[in-house]
């Protein structure tokens, strides 16, 4: 999607803090992309049975002689969670050797229904790769395609539907908790900062969240968000020592005593056991935390973070200070980590006793860093997401999504869009990061942060079709 950003929100910074301090697995494949039909790869080679009087297959024979046999890569990237019927919808193609045209074919049938022209390539100076572009946005007929070309073969199945991103973010929130919890410290972090994003995408937009839930069966009850939350709360609790920390680990901690005073705030006044059990484990927490030494920037940014939410449910002046002189101190970029960002969204959300002048200040550096981010976006006419890093890809749509919902931007949502696609598998990799089922690829990009993207996602899609409906 080709966007041009030219927003100056600095003028703006008053009114948007006003609003803040308001507000509190598989693919399917039809044939290997990238290759014409009858070809394999070597995987494919190297499972068959050699046959009768041969002691090996070729691929065999080749790998004992020292000879590695080319992997196959898609030539032909689409996004694999489909397209939405009347937005935008482009495929690139890799390299040199594609044609000029190509088809949408529907795979029913295997039928052409829409023949589309492919833009001279253009090499990406953000991954070397030689790329071109060719755009189908006029073909809305809904239906599962493939996009086909004579010399590169074919691409994954897609699906073009009036509602792909209603499907995508209902899918998401039936497997919000896909995929086995990590015992370890950095499995805390994940499931702590992804339940910190859940909580806020369901305060910003709640009434998105109400209405998809219509659309689950009773036997998906407990795939509700607040359903899901409750267990991951009781799950963290269960990994909490007699000495409150969570494997002694300092920075686990600390995110365990923040999220729990979150969650203790949002359901202890709907469950009063769960609310004495959080509040349990948060005192517990950060008595532990107190006895420590905290002398490494990780540890004084965890800390903060902990202090922050404790603040923001509690008040307490020993909890301000630790949180005003940690943002004082701090300066500038308060979107430079997870403990930071997440622990300036309590701290500016408490409902009093904060510094308005500083909180004025954290916003202007939050929205000088959306603004850099979209200059750079504003030159990457490939993608529209200004990165090819799919971490740094998730960070962008957090803080995007963070300053979308408070002053919603076309740009903005644009780009949105677009980092949904990128993680669907329109990137320089043909890589599917998450699926059209609401499941993440168990790749080395995923792992660690499964359920907090999961959060960001639901977050920047809910600020999109919320902006979607408004147009």
């Amino acid at each position: 999607m080709y966007i041009v950003v030219r927003r100056k929100l600095l003028c703006g910074v008053a009114l948007l803090l006003g609003l803040v301090l308001c507000s509190c697995k598989s693919l399917q494949r039809a044939q290997q992309p990238g290759m014409h039909p009858g070809t394999e790869t070597e995987m494919e080679a190297a499972d068959k049975t050699p046959d009768a009087g041969q002691e090996e297959g070729y691929g065999s024979l080749l790998v004992s002689q020292g000879i590695t046999l080319p992997v196959s890569l898609p030539s032909v990237y689409v996004d694999v969670t489909g397209y939405a019927a009347d937005r935008e919808k482009k495929v690139v193609f890799a390299g040199d050797r594609h044609g000029r045209t190509f088809d949408v074919v529907r795979s029913a049938d295997h039928t052409v229904v829409y023949t589309g022209r492919i833009l001279e390539g253009q090499r990406d100076a953000l991954s070397g790769a030689l790329l071109s572009v060719g755009e189908f946005t006029a073909f809305e007929e809904p239906g599962m395609y493939y996009i086909q070309t004579d010399i590169v073969g074919q691409s994954y199945p897609f699906a073009v539907a009036a509602d792909t991103y209603e499907r995508l973010f209902l899918n998401l929130l039936r497997n919000v908790s896909a995929g086995t919890m990590q015992e370890s410290p950095e499995g805390v972090l994940d499931v702590s900062f992804g339940m910190h994003v859940v909580m806020y995408a369901l305060q910003c937009n709640g009434t998105l969240f109400e209405a998809a839930y219509e659309h689950l069966d009773k036997s998906e009850q407990e795939k509700q968000l607040v359903t899901q939350l409750l267990y991951m709360g009781k799950w963290l609790c269960s990994g909490q020592q007699e000495n409150g920390s969570l494997y002694d680990d300092y920075e686990a901690t600390a995110a365990f005593c923040g999220i729990m005073a979150m969650s203790r705030d949002m359901f202890g006044r709907y469950e009063a056991h769960v609310g004495e059990a959080y509040q349990r484990a948060v005192t517990a927490a950060w008595d532990w935390l107190e006895r420590q030494p905290c002398n490494t920037k990780r540890e004084r940014s965890a800390r903060f973070y902990a202090a922050a939410q404790l603040f923001r449910s509690e008040g307490g002046e020993t909890y301000r200070t630790i949180a005003e002189t940690f943002l004082r101190e701090k300066k500038e970029d308060y979107t430079s980590e997870r403990f930071v960002f997440y622990g300036v969204l309590s701290y500016i959300s408490a409902e009093k006793d904060t510094d308005r002048d500083l909180c004025t200040y954290i916003m202007r550096d939050i929205v000088d860093k959306v603004e850099a981010v979209c200059e750079e976006i504003e030159k990457d006419c490939l993608f529209g997401i200004g990165t090819r890093s799919p971490e740094e890809n998730m960070s962008n749509m957090l803080y995007l999504s963070f300053v979308n919902y408070l002053t919603p931007s076309k740009e903005y949502t644009a780009i949105i869009e677009n980092t949904i696609q990128y993680m669907g598998g329109l990137n320089e990799h043909g890589s599917c990061y998450v699926s059209a089922d609401g499941i993440w690829s168990d790749t080395e990009y995923i792992q660690g942060h499964r359920f907090e993207w999961n959060g960001i996602l639901l977050l920047g899609m809910s600020d999109m079709l919320g902006n979607f409906s408004e147009n």
